[in-house]
């Protein structure tokens, strides 16, 4: 019974060649976001409100973790500023300590009238703004800042508000805009000077919960410092294209056994990177050869034979994946390879002496919702 037990257990963890496997994707349980978010809500006399509120507040799962002090460490904490003439602190990180909390909140702003001054500027919000998230650095450096702004105008008093958003953006904080009524003219203004590439919405669209949960759960997934994140074409800068993974470049050459040991010390999701299609492996050369590197023309992937078939390797206690045929032709004997570039172009996972000292990529999870990330 408990040989058939075992039997069992290995059937349903141990991969079969027949499966295709793929890239992960970013995680995308809004149950499980850990963001710092400060959402920024034109109250001026004009300003249109058509569904602001609610739209804030079905962003949130009932199940978030709103705040801070919870076992698990995935936690968002949110704060809000309204501005119109000037700006106003509503409610900073440190008061929203629960769901509750949250939707309490935002159902009191619901119902506060508009100011009855009509002057809507913008850098009076930028400048709350800024000072909200600067006041947290040196705490929880380690989850993404967002700024989220609802206005339907685009107007400044003193200061240039793309000088505001590019400070921001160099702290590593995502902008966003919606326009919740605004011209075309308003529209460019928030797209071209304060919004992070991809994140300048309109209300008008009738998407906008699905936009915006899109944007945090795109935010809410990156990599560690140093590490880069896999997407394609390298030269990219759509964070919507970016998959749940990141490699890393160690600057030196290894053995096959101390290159494998090297990364899986890394993190407890690190591993020898992967090659589980002709696009992955395309990246993997442009990044080994990127700028700062000098010119590899082979190097060590995780691709590895065991027991007659060839597999991909996989975090320490992990099972390891089978090589796909959509992956590539497995090299012809067992033993150690590199992926090889020869004169003619062409790449070939080539058999070598594993004692052979060669460049090679780390791979690992990215920091999502489904893995927190602790730097």
């Amino acid at each position: 019974m408990l040989w058939t037990v075992l039997l069992l257990v290995l059937a349903a963890t141990t991969p079969t060649q027949s499966q295709l496997v793929t890239d992960r994707s970013c995680g995308n349980d809004l149950s499980r976001l850990w963001l710092d978010i400060v959402f920024v809500v034109d109250n001026s006399k004009n300003m249109n409100m058509y569904k602001v509120f609610d739209t804030i507040s079905s962003l949130f799962s009932p199940y978030v973790q709103i705040g801070t002090g919870y076992d698990d460490p995935r936690s968002t904490r949110v704060g809000f500023i309204t501005y119109n003439w000037n700006a106003t602190d509503v409610a900073d990180f440190y008061k929203l300590q629960s769901y509750s909390d949250l939707s309490n909140q935002i159902q009191q702003l619901s119902t506060t009238p508009l100011s009855r001054r009509d002057e809507s500027y913008i850098d009076t919000g930028l400048a709350a703004a800024i000072r909200m998230v600067n006041a947290t650095q040196g705490l929880r450096d380690n989850y993404k800042k967002m700024v989220v702004f609802f206005t339907s105008q685009y107007n400044y008093y003193n200061t240039y508000p793309e000088d505001q958003a590019k400070l921001l953006k160099s702290w590593g904080a995502t902008l966003i805009t919606v326009n919740t009524g605004g011209d075309d003219n308003t529209q460019e203004n928030l797209h071209d000077k304060i919004a992070s590439k991809g994140m300048a919405f309109m209300m008008s669209d009738g998407n906008t919960t699905q936009e915006l949960q899109r944007a945090l759960l795109a935010t809410n997934c990156f990599c560690r410092p140093d590490w880069y994140q896999y997407h394609y074409p390298l030269k990219s800068t759509d964070i919507f294209s970016n998959y749940g993974v990141c490699v890393y470049r160690p600057a030196v050459a290894m053995n096959r056994i101390s290159a494998q040991n090297y990364c899986h010390q890394l993190t407890d999701t690190s591993y020898l990177v992967s090659e589980l299609d002709q696009q992955k492996r395309a990246f993997n050369w442009e990044y080994l050869n990127s700028k700062g590197s000098d010119p590899t023309h082979a190097f060590y992937n995780g691709l590895t034979s065991f027991n007659g078939s060839w597999w991909w390797d996989q975090p320490n206690g992990m099972p390891m994946w089978p090589l796909s045929p959509y992956s590539g032709a497995a090299p012809q004997r067992a033993g150690c390879v590199a992926d090889m570039k020869y004169s003619d172009g062409t790449y070939s996972w080539t058999p070598i002496s594993c004692t052979n000292l060669f460049r090679f990529l780390c791979e690992s999870v990215a920091c999502d919702t489904d893995n927190y990330c602790e730097f």
